[in-house]
């Protein structure tokens, strides 16, 4: 099978046929959530379903991860195609079908269904294989732990993987509830904002609240300060310029008529560009030291693990927008509006050119339009068979480019 066009339409059609296989990988996942870094019954579940297609993936890729290459390959780039396995510390509710049977645990973000499309993928390669070479170059799988802390990406990186594969291209999208079913958002820039955590902790003497003069009010500096870092988005960043700087944690005092000597906050800032979350880590500090010099108090300030921005290749987004058109099941191809939500997927387009895209699977009548990490999201199965024509026809023009 030598040209493009043929392999497309033989792969295409193995793609329709594997939808149902699909379905049932995601339910079964579903049941079987487990958090960062602990995705041992997860990684046993794919290994067994490429097992059964004649695939023997390289496993404990970043810990719990796997790697497998597909057959039917010809000489063209690598494209490495990747889904997200962990799921959330979230108690399911009982009349949700599928459900957890893990207590305390929940596929609450769709890592189900990624996973489920890529198996789904692979049924459909070696369903086309069987006559021959059907992708013009070679295509990679990637089932990566622990997106959700966004320790997996970086563990890959560091282990080599990009390296180690010859990888050329990277693509990933993410089902995404707050977006119409039948809608597609691929932008040429940035698709997710970067995400740092940082957290406070002010020090100062302590003492009665009937005599604040006679202590440091390390609340007061504390609320003060909360204040202030409101003014980092609304006064230094480019009105134009995407930037959150939220505060969710707060923590002070054991009585109501004592100054503590020690309070603290935690709180997250995103960026859409490297630029500006710099600028977010370089001016948090400085104001929240500001708001404790005014009122005598000490405050330490840290950053915890952050991922970057997730920025598409304009090329290879291009490509994207090429391929969701001609997908059926996808009405509506968009360059944006891109959300301030994070993904790790952003450490891997650092590194190679590559492209995301937000899959839109919400619909009121089915439940599933529920916000990301709640108990109430579900995941729309009519998005399986999108999804995977989609990261396969952007694959197939990418391979043969």
């Amino acid at each position: 099978m030598s040209s493009l066009a043929g392999r497309k339409e033989h792969l295409v059609a193995a793609v329709r046929r594997a939808v149902s296989r699909a379905r049932r990988h995601r339910r079964a996942l579903h049941e079987i959530p487990e958090l960062a870094f602990e995705e041992r019954a997860t990684a046993g579940y794919v290994e067994r379903a490429l097992a059964d297609l004649g695939l023997s993936p390289v496993t404990g890729v970043a810990g719990t991860g796997l790697v497998v290459g597909l057959p039917g390959t010809g000489k063209g780039r690598t494209i490495l195609l990747r889904a997200d396995m962990d799921g959330l510390p979230i108690e399911e509710p009982e009349d949700h079908d599928p459900r957890s049977r893990h207590a305390g645990r929940m596929h609450a973000c769709g890592h189900d269904a990624h996973m489920a499309i890529l198996l789904g993928i692979a049924g459909a390669v070696v369903d086309a294989a069987g006559d021959g070479t059907v992708f013009p170059g070679r295509l990679l799988l990637l089932f990566q732990p622990a997106e959700e802390t966004g320790g997996g990406a970086a563990r890959v990186i560091a282990e080599g993987v990009l390296e180690e594969y010859g990888v050329d291209a990277v693509l990933g999208l993410h089902a995404w509830s707050p977006l119409p079913a039948g809608t597609v958002v691929i932008p040429d820039g940035p698709v997710m904002a970067s995400s740092d955590e940082f957290s406070a902790v002010f020090r100062g003497p302590g003492g009665h609240g009937a005599m604040p003069h006679a202590a440091r009010d390390t609340v007061l500096a504390l609320a003060e300060g909360i204040v202030a870092l409101q003014g980092i988005v609304a006064r230094d960043v480019d009105p134009v310029v995407p930037a959150v700087v939220s505060v969710g944690r707060v923590a002070a005092g054991t009585a109501p008529n004592v100054l503590p000597a020690r309070a603290e906050l935690a709180g997250t800032a995103r960026a859409a560009d490297p630029g500006t979350r710099t600028s977010l880590r370089e001016r948090i500090p400085r104001v929240l030291r500001a708001a404790a010099a005014a009122r005598g108090v000490e405050v330490d300030v840290s950053f915890g693990h952050g991922n970057p921005p997730v920025v598409n290749d304009p090329a290879v987004a291009a490509r994207m927008r090429e391929a969701a058109g001609g997908t059926p099941g996808i009405e509506r191809v968009r360059t944006g509006p891109m959300t301030m939500a994070a993904e790790d997927f952003g450490l891997y387009l650092e590194r190679r050119p590559g492209a995301f895209c937000l899959l839109g699977m919400g619909d009121a009548e089915l439940g599933t339009d529920r916000p990301h990490h709640s108990p109430g999201f579900r995941v729309n199965d009519e998005v399986l068979g999108p999804a995977m024509e989609l990261l396969l026809r952007t694959a197939l023009l990418l391979a043969g480019a």
